[in-house]
């Protein structure tokens, strides 16, 4: 029973009634959120590994084995073992795919069964302290000759296409006989006669080769089969995008002001879309901006997503040439996909004065309440506690010009008010 209580209110309380059941499993999954292997984003073509741990709760050793089924994209390692009572083994997963895919909550298969050891050849039981860990990651290496390398390997090929087609012809007695009066089974190609090779016993043992250790003698106990699930989810895809903008042409533009473009790009893959922007000259292919700048400058997209991008045209002199070329690099782009490239220029003017005023958000407010005001309006805002109060403003007037001048201030006359002027210029 839960009670929970309103605060700064005695008289407000409220009771719960929580009931729950538990199992008792002696083969769990370590170090996983919710028992459920969440692999992420994967790109085709790419390994990606995670790793957790296996638990053996029980009171008696395990044999375990990894069953993938038709997920031949998966890998575990260990994919076979001994696992003692009350311990556990690290398991790492490697899972890469040659297209895209994706997977929710696919079940990967992890088969137990409870095993004693057999006892040693010294008569102690192999149990306790002389329990023999064992798992097919364990390796020897040993030196053979050249000749008698290259026969194993055959035959390791051999057994391995061998298990292959026996696993496709399982699947496809299996589908035969869930669809009936389907089409008949592709006829099996015929595989080339397996070549006899012969041991050069001349030869001297300067070949490395890699055997897995043997598997400890062991006796399965009858009745403990089980079969645990990793429930496993993923998505596998190129980064792929989408965007209408490939140049950008600004207005003139005086210098110290400025002026933004939008523009739009939309992940159309099936994993997120990072991006990192850089800015070159379009003559020299420099890093460098220049009077532009793009925000925001590096991220990622959601799939399915789209984001907005500003790019500001702010120049502070005049060139002759302000093209720039604004290069977005996609990890893991689609290699059948062009990188975005968009081409921007613009055009700066010197004016005759610059005025350095505090930022304002008088254009804006007047924008949403339907009265524009003409952008070559400069703005100063003024707050007044009261009437008859004076109220003072500072700015800088810069001369962006290569000679001196006079300036004066002139107040130009609002017809459509009489009132007094309540504005004056001190300077």
């Amino acid at each position: 029973m839960l009670t929970f209580s309103t605060l700064n209110n005695p008289y407000e309380q409220h009771k719960v009634q929580i009931t729950g059941e538990g199992y008792s499993e002696s083969v769990t999954f370590e170090g996983l959120p919710d028992d459920e292997l969440s692999i992420g984003d994967c790109v085709v073509g790419k390994s990606k590994t995670m790793s957790f741990q296996l638990a053996n709760n029980g009171d008696k050793a395990v044999r375990f084995h990894w069953n993938y089924g038709d997920k031949e994209e998966f890998r575990l390692h260990p994919s076979e073992g001994h696992l003692r009572a009350h311990s556990t083994k690290q398991v790492k997963v490697v899972f890469k795919s040659s297209k895209p895919v994706s997977y929710d909550q696919i079940e990967l298969m992890c088969e137990t069964v409870a095993i004693e050891q057999k006892a040693q050849e010294d008569g102690v039981p192999a149990e306790g302290p002389s329990f023999k860990d064992w798992d097919d990651t364990m390796k020897t290496v040993r030196m053979v000759r050249p000749s008698e390398l290259k026969k194993i390997m055959a035959e390791r090929e051999a057994e391995e296409r061998r298990r292959r087609e026996e696993a496709e012809a399982a699947q496809a007695a299996a589908a035969k006989k869930g669809a009936k009066g389907g089409k008949p089974p592709a006829k099996k190609e015929e595989t080339a006669p397996e070549e006899d090779f012969q041991i050069d016993e001349s030869e001297e043992a300067t070949a490395e080769l890699i055997d897995t250790l043997p598997e400890p003698e062991h006796e399965k106990i009858e009745g403990s089969e089980r079969a645990v699930a990793l429930k496993t989810s993923l998505v596998c895809d190129f980064a792929r995008y989408e965007c209408a903008t490939q140049t950008m042409d600004f207005k003139p533009t005086l210098m110290y002001a400025q002026r933004t473009h939008k523009f739009t790009i939309k992940n159309t893959s099936l994993i997120s879309l990072h991006f990192n922007f850089k800015i070159t000259n379009a003559a020299t292919g420099i890093l460098d901006a220049g009077a532009f700048s793009i925000f925001p400058k590096k991220g990622s997209i959601a799939p399915g997503c789209d984001d907005n991008f500003l790019v500001r045209f702010a120049p502070m002199e005049i060139e002759s040439d302000f093209s720039r070329v604004i290069a977005a690099n996609f990890l893991h782009l689609d290699p059948e996909q062009a990188p975005l490239e968009i081409r921007v220029h613009g055009v700066a003017e010197r004016p005759v004065i610059h005025f350095e005023l505090p930022p304002s958000a008088y254009r804006e407010r007047k924008e949403k309440d339907m009265t524009p005001v003409d952008s070559k309006y400069k703005i100063i805002e003024f707050e007044s506690l009261g009437t008859s109060i004076k109220n003072t403003r500072r700015f800088m007037a810069v001369n962006p010009t290569g000679q001196g001048y006079e300036f004066e201030w002139e107040e130009v006359p609002d017809e459509a008010r009489k009132n007094k002027p309540v504005f004056k210029c001190l300077t």
